[in-house]
């Protein structure tokens, strides 16, 4: 069996969007295919794989009792790491992964909403995928949780926001932010209604938020994919040719 690389989706409004030209543009170098984790797809053993992008969503990982399908998803995500194959956590993603690997994830007391610019830490010019972030690129954060205890031995990549931006342990990456965000699925979170409710929450203003997203997505879309088509190239083909 051919390796893969598995999109792992928890909402029918948070998949990979802008990613999904980048997935298939490097199709023939391995192929991709979604599981929709939230509704019941089983996750596949950890052998023949490539990489494992893992999207995400609007559930709290804090409240797992509402979403019981995020327990094998966590105890899956670290086996997945122990084998160091590579893992690109988003958002929910990042949270999970955190979880996974010993770090705590909480519920913010005001969720972050907006656009932030971004610097690399010291530790990200020794990283090939956080290395080629250009100091000061503005990408969109929107969550309502945060990770508020990095796995021991994680490094911190990317800060600028009042979170942990992105981080990387062992196989593991992981950003809050969403770098894979257009404006067409943007316009639709902030009319589903947990979303709202973390606008509201923020004080930010939906159409406001939309406004903004207009004049950005031309810059931050490209910069998103080019955050993904690094980890490819570099983690995910060198797995491959492991």
């Amino acid at each position: 069996m051919a390796a893969e690389l598995l999109v792992l989706n928890h909402h029918p409004d948070t998949g990979p969007s802008a990613f999904t030209e980048v997935l298939d543009g490097r199709a023939h170098l391995v192929p991709w295919r979604a599981l929709d984790v939230a509704d019941g797809d089983p996750l596949p053993g950890v052998e023949d794989l490539g990489g494992v992008l893992v999207m995400g969503g609007p559930q709290s990982v804090p409240e797992a009792d509402d979403h019981p399908w995020t327990a094998d998803e966590v105890a899956w995500l670290g086996r997945v790491v122990e084998a160091g194959v590579p893992v690109l956590g988003v958002c929910l993603g990042a949270q999970l992964l955190a979880t996974a690997l010993g770090g705590r994830v909480e519920h913010r007391e005001t969720p972050e909403i907006g656009y932030l610019a971004l610097r690399r830490t010291e530790a990200a010019a020794q990283d090939e995928v956080a290395a080629g972030w250009p100091d000061g690129t503005v990408t969109l954060f929107f969550h309502g949780d945060q990770v508020t205890a990095l796995p021991d031995d994680a490094q911190v990549l990317l800060e600028g926001s009042d979170s942990h931006a992105a981080w990387r342990s062992g196989s593991a990456l992981a950003v809050q932010f969403h770098p894979e965000v257009t404006l067409e699925q943007l316009t639709g979170w902030v009319e589903h209604p947990d979303l709202r409710a973390q606008l509201d929450a923020a004080g930010v203003s939906p159409e406001d938020l939309v406004a903004e997203a207009e004049r950005r997505v031309r810059f931050t879309v490209p910069q998103g994919r080019a955050l993904l088509g690094r980890w490819i190239d570099g983690p995910v083909r060198k797995h491959l040719a492991d």
